[in-house]
Order: structure tokens, then sequence, then C-alpha cells
């Protein structure tokens, strides 16, 4: 019987020891190419070892070694840079949100308000397309978030490394995420509703979360709290073991997030913020982080809408892409997002906006490496290229944001995507020339009968003389 067992506990590891190999990632060594590390350094020529996923060590190329296993990228004349981090999309997200289709649920459940409990990792169906679209940009980290309800759900941490949701999820549940909304037709139905009702929401949690904690600790006596899943689910944010993230829409939402921050000491984030310029010294007086979007569409309440659509087309061409050159100015720390955009390539379209609006090049860099990465709390594993970090790397041809650049290979994870150029269209060609030189005879009728003359010929170009 002890033998039998201990067969059985040995297939058991050969079985999980074989899945552990299986998964295990090739060695590569990307060598020879400008290394910008994310941290303020650079190395003119350098190398980079990837091994199980993870950087095994980077630094200049004279001082590393090649291990005879790695498989070598020549990477002379290209730059590689840290992955791309969006802090906040919906790629990859399929999902209708409201009261996720169950008639059999209550009334009280299908609030479209009350998806606290909703995950977006739930909801994530990988897509080759859109994850080649975001790598040619060099993303290879995206944050993605639920839905555009009250209380919309917890968005879920995923790193581009393929088409296996489960092998995708960096952190399972970063933060709760709110929107300034209203339902129409029933209550919240105005702003001053919604602000009332989030509020007295987490004054709920917090007055469970107590009466739970006292029951667990001396139940005796007392009554046995009715157990409230809305509740249970706001807890660990009402305790600030996770953060908050409120999605603003316009300036006012801004100024509503930071009061219910305040008042209900929450651990904040501020999302959106396309108009963050305008109160930018409320937001560096809170303290909080700050993810702004690429969207440039001026909001229904701004004076650029109200006004007309040429002050609106104005709006979208040269004042909103200069909200983050402007925050930038003020000494803010942000991270650039694609919160309201719909396709990766809109995001590089928008970076290159906010370049040409006054934002420098090496800030883009760090408002989608090391600031989001630091905001995320994913910092000690991504955003710099250092050892003992996920080998989350992209290599370009040109410069990463300018217009004639292009990600030439990208590293998810250590999993490895090429990404050849196009191959050049061929020039159209006149039809060669036919050299003519020498004398010719030419015979042809006439009214008079059959004549043949003689031409002398001269050069290519078909002239005669």
């Amino acid at each position: 019987m002890k033998t039998y067992r201990k067969t059985i506990v040995f297939l058991i590891l050969a079985f999980c020891y074989v899945g552990i190999q299986a998964r295990t990632s090739p060695t590569y060594a990307v060598v020879g190419c400008r290394l910008v590390i994310g941290n303020g350094t650079v190395i003119e020529k350098g190398t980079i070892l990837i091994r199980d996923g993870l950087i095994q060590s980077v630094g200049p190329a004279a001082d590393l070694k090649i291990p005879p296993d790695a498989r070598v990228i020549q990477g002379e004349g290209k730059i590689a840079y840290p992955g791309l981090i969006d802090a906040h999309s919906q790629f990859f997200l399929e999902r209708k949100p409201a009261g996720q289709g169950d008639e059999s649920e209550t009334d009280e459940a299908a609030d479209l308000w009350k998806n606290a409990h909703v995950n977006a990792y739930d909801f994530i169906k990988p897509k080759k397309s859109t994850r080649e679209d975001l790598h040619k940009i060099g993303v290879t980290t995206v944050v993605v978030v639920p839905g555009r309800e009250i209380f919309a759900g917890q968005s879920v941490i995923v790193n581009l490394n393929g088409d296996i949701r489960e092998e995708m999820v960096l952190k399972h549940s970063y933060g709760l995420h709110i929107n300034f909304v209203t339902n129409r037709g029933e209550y919240p139905s105005s702003l001053m509703g919604t602000m009332a009702l989030i509020r007295q929401s987490f004054y709920d949690a917090r007055h469970y979360g107590l009466h739970a904690g006292l029951y667990k600790e001396s139940p005796v006596g007392l009554k046995r709290p009715a157990y409230n899943p809305f509740c249970e689910t706001l807890l660990p944010y009402m305790n600030k073991e996770k953060p908050v993230v409120f999605n603003c829409g316009n300036m006012e939402d801004i100024n509503r997030a930071v009061r219910l921050v305040e008042e209900l000491g929450l651990r904040g984030v501020l999302s959106g913020a396309n108009e963050a310029w305008r109160v930018a010294d409320v937001i560096s007086r809170s303290g909080l982080p700050l993810f702004v979007s690429l969207k440039f569409n001026p909001p229904s309440s701004s004076r650029y809408v109200r006004l007309g659509e040429d002050l609106k087309k104005k709006a979208e061409k040269d004042i909103y892409p200069a909200n983050a050159a402007e925050l930038n100015k003020t000494g803010i720390p942000f991270a650039l997002t694609s919160n309201g955009l719909v396709k990766g390539s809109d995001m590089l379209k928008s970076l290159q906006s906010a370049i040409k609006a006054g934002l420098p090049r090496e800030e883009v860099l760090k408002a989608m490496t090391v600031r989001p990465a630091v905001f995320l709390g994913i910092d000690d594993v991504t955003g710099t290229l250092e050892a003992g970090k996920i080998a989350n790397v992209v290599l370009t041809e040109g410069e990463l944001f300018e217009e004639k650049s292009a990600v030439r290979h990208v590293f998810a994870d250590g999993v490895h995507f090429e990404y050849e150029a196009p191959p050049k269209k061929k020039a159209e060609q006149s039809p060669a020339a036919v050299n003519i030189t020498g004398k010719w005879r030419v015979q042809g009728a006439a009214p008079s009968g059959e004549k043949a003359v003689r031409i002398p010929g001269q050069g290519t170009q078909g002239r005669t003389q």
C-alpha cells in the first residue's frame, strides 16, 4: 500500500514538473541595441538577457556573456524600451453590464449602480488583432476596466503575452471603479443624487463592517448581521486596502472625487481628467494619483461645445491635447491612458498630438512606464528594464512615438513577438530603352508600288536621322 501511494505521489510530481517545464520560456539575448532603462539611465550599446520570462541581466554589451542556449536577436541600430503600460482601458472587454442578463435576479441586485462585485477578468476575450495593434505602439500591459455604471466594478491588470486569459493576469483585482453618471428615469437621476448614493454606500459599508467585526469578536448577546454582498465588496476599499478609481469626465467631476476621498478617507485615484489643467491646484493639494486620458473630446458641459462646432473642433485640435503639457509645467506627476479610445492606433495619434502640444518626449515615456507602474503598485516587477523584473521589452527602429518609428520586437512576460517591416512596393519601371543605332531598311506600299528606304538610326530614344 505504501509503495502504491509513493508511486501516485511520484507521478503527480512528475506531471507537475512536466507542466512547469512546458511553460518555461526560451532564453533570449538582445544584443548591441541602445537601452533606455526607464530610470534615467541610457546605455548606448547594450545587451538584455531574458530567461524564464524575466530579465536575467542588462548592461553594456561588452560586459555580458551570451549563454550558449540563448536565441540571439541582433539589436544594432535599434532601441530597447520598457513595455508601455496603459492604466485605464476597455480593450478585450466584451460584456453587457446591466444585471448581466439574468432575469431571475432581484430588482436590488439588478440595479446598475450595484455592480461593484463585477470583475473585468470575467468578461475578457483576448483578440490577436487587438494585441498586435497595441504591441505595434509598444504597449505590453493594460488595465481592463469593466464598465460605465456608477459602481462599475473591479479592474484587472494583464500582460499581453498571448491568447490564454489565465496566463495574462498580472493582478486580478486592482481597484474599484466609480463613474459620475445618472440613471435615466430612476434614482439617482441627477449628479447630486449620484453623489449622495456613493457617499451613503460607503457609510453603509463602514457600519456593516463594524457590526460584522463586533459579532465575529464576541457573538454572544449580539444579533447576527445579515449578509450583504454589496457591502462586503466595498469593505476592502472602505478600509484603504485597495484603491477607488474615480472616472472624471470634466473639471467638476475632479472636484467631486477629491471631496469624496477626503470625506470618506478613501485611497483615491483620479482617472479621465481631460480638464485637469483647469483644476491643477485642487489635484496638487490632494496628492492623488492621476491617470490622464488621451481622448481629446471636450465634455458636453464645456463652453467649447456649447458655443458651436467650429470652437469644438479647435478645442479638440489645440486645447485639450495640451492638457498633459500644462500639467507637466505644474510638476504634478501623471500617467497617460487610452481611457475612452477604441483602437491602439488612436492612442499613438493622441500621444503624437500631446508631444506637438508641448509635452516632452521623455515625459511621455515616464507617463507610460515607471509612473503607472508606481501608481498601480507593480513597479517592483515592471516599468523599467532591470534585472529580476518581468521581461516586458519593446525593440524599435527609430525613437518611440516618432511618426516614422516602428516596433520590430516585443517581449511580454518573456514571450517573443516579431513584427517585420512590410515589403517595399516595387517602383514602376519605364519600358526598357531600345538601342536603334545603325542603318535600318524600311519597306512599305505606295501608289506607284512597293518602296524601300534606308534610314540611319542613332541613340536609344527612338530618334532617326
